[in-house]
């Protein structure tokens, strides 16, 4: 049986990734060319004086409100991707949202399952698709209210888009959702729904996985096993499944709960789980920490190698902190799913309201100031979490690694004063030759992509595909990441490692 091994400092603990869904081994030495990210103690062999941290994302400008007559009440789950859009062929992000009216308060037709489009992920248009009547006209945005046949006709909740990959084109985008099957007990279980574009859905007509899951389900084609992974909430934390035709998951089972260090009487709510997209073996989970206390959610993050096995980078860090009192966002947060890279940014979206959890009522609802509503959130690209040292310094190694291409590119901010050098060490544990930590030219600022340069130069290409351990020595530094990749020397010396938008 292969395993996974996770190291916190000099600690090592060792977890099967096969004993619970019978996951493939995530083979972390292979490194390949791929963007490698320090987000737990996988690449820590040993270390000495660092620490983790995690970087909240900065909050930017609200993206959508309450405004239509079918959002007269809230709005509330949403996804978001990068994709062409279908009503403006010039949009690149498309969202589906959620949203409840009055009139269908507290019914089981409360809720319309809507859609927009955005060509810079900031203005967001809501098309008139022509697709449902609402109070005698089609001019909306909204796909439909209810969906479904006979027992299992009911409307949407908690609905997480993604796009599948492998699918053909009439099911090429699936979603998860809350469904009502009446005539089962309880009725709630979690539904499967399939469109081409995005717009026309067909929802199965049985459950794809018997549980009822009460915030924002998430599901997506997963390459490293080949399957479909769901995550929901059960047990008042968050589970996962798997499934190999998307059509029906085991119950899901828990991967991740609060932990002893969170205030007590917390639970999680919404995974908000993704695969990241541009690093290898690494997921990521943004849920909302549900504080019975102060009645109050903010938005966490978790990290995983395998999606089985999650970890907290810094276990009382919010990723997305409340706002302060009188803010829209100062009560309860939910991440959306997506997660959009831009140029050098990476781009979320979390919706916000100022009322606690249990204010919920229409009357507060509706009469709100400021109602919940959705806000982008910005971090620079792979900034979630660093490895950091202070003026004292500190170092680690990392285990073998087995890399391709020419030159070794860190992603760094360096703080006044602070430098960051790195060694390569062969199979014996000694220094390459002229790859000694002093043998390198000293890192200093900010930078995405910064080519490390030794004496003789950064061509880093006779160590390639042979077992290769990184010794870091950093002072005054924060380091978020690592890349082996091929540069011409033009780029190395330009230090312009990337194509921008």
């Amino acid at each position: 049986m292969k395993h996974i091994v996770i190291r916190w400092g000099l600690l090592a603990t060792v977890a099967s990734a096969s004993g619970l869904f019978g996951a493939e081994s995530v083979d972390l030495c292979n490194v390949a060319s791929n963007r490698q990210l320090f987000v737990d103690g996988s690449f820590f062999a040993q270390s000495a004086h660092i620490r983790f941290h995690v970087h909240p994302a900065r909050k930017a400008e609200i993206v959508l409100r309450r405004e239509k007559p079918w959002e007269s009440v809230e709005l509330n789950w949403f996804s978001v991707m990068q994709d062409q859009g279908v009503v403006d062929k010039e949009a690149k992000y498309r969202m589906w949202y959620e949203c409840y009216d009055v009139p269908g308060w507290d019914t089981g037709d409360d809720t319309s399952f809507c859609y927009a489009e955005s060509r810079d992920g900031v203005r967001w248009t809501k098309p008139q698709l022509g697709l449902f009547e609402y109070q005698g006209s089609k001019g909306n945005n909204i796909l439909f209210r209810q969906i479904g046949q006979a027992e299992g006709r009911s409307r949407v909740h908690g609905t997480g888009v993604f796009r599948d990959p492998t699918a053909p084109p009439e099911a090429r985008y699936k979603a998860v959702s809350q469904g009502i099957w009446q005539g089962s007990t309880p009725p709630h279980r979690i539904a499967g729904m399939v469109s081409p574009d995005g717009l026309k859905w067909t929802r199965y007509a049985k459950p794809i996985c018997d549980v009822f899951a009460d915030s924002q389900d998430s599901c997506f084609w997963d390459p490293s096993v080949r399957k479909y992974v769901l995550y929901g909430r059960v047990e008042s934390n968050l589970g996962r499944a798997e499934s190999s035709d998307f059509t029906r998951f085991n119950p899901l089972q828990l991967v991740l709960q609060a932990g002893d260090h969170d205030p007590p009487n917390s639970n999680l709510y919404n995974s908000a789980a993704r695969k990241y997209p541009g690093a290898a073996n690494l997921y990521l989970m943004f849920p909302s920490l549900y504080q019975h206390g102060p009645d109050t959610l903010d938005i966490r993050l978790a990290v995983s190698r395998d999606g089985v096995h999650w970890t907290w980078p810094e276990q009382n860090a919010a990723f997305i902190p409340l706002g302060e009192t009188g803010d829209f966002d100062s009560k309860a947060l939910y991440m959306g799913q997506g997660l959009i890279e831009a140029g050098e940014e990476m781009w979320l979206y979390y919706s916000g309201a100022p009322l606690h959890h249990n204010e919920g009522t229409l009357e507060r609802l509706i009469h709100s100031d400021q109602p919940r509503a959705y806000r982008r959130a910005v971090l620079r690209r792979d900034r979630f979490v660093s490895v950091d040292a202070g003026r004292e310094g500190g170092s680690f190694v990392t285990p073998p690694l087995r890399f391709t291409g020419n030159t070794l590119t860190l992603n760094v901010e360096v703080r006044p004063g602070g430098k960051v050098r790195v060694a390569l060490l062969d199979e014996k544990g000694a220094a390459a030759p002229s790859r000694a930590v002093e043998d390198c030219q000293a890192i200093v600022g900010d930078h995405l992509d910064a080519v490390v340069r030794w004496k003789n130069g950064t061509d880093v290409s006779d160590r390639a595909g042979r077992p290769t351990r990184l010794r870091v020595e950093l002072t005054d530094a924060s380091l978020y990441g690592f890349q082996f990749t091929t540069l011409t020397a033009a780029q190395c010396r330009s230090g312009r490692t990337r194509t921008r938008e």
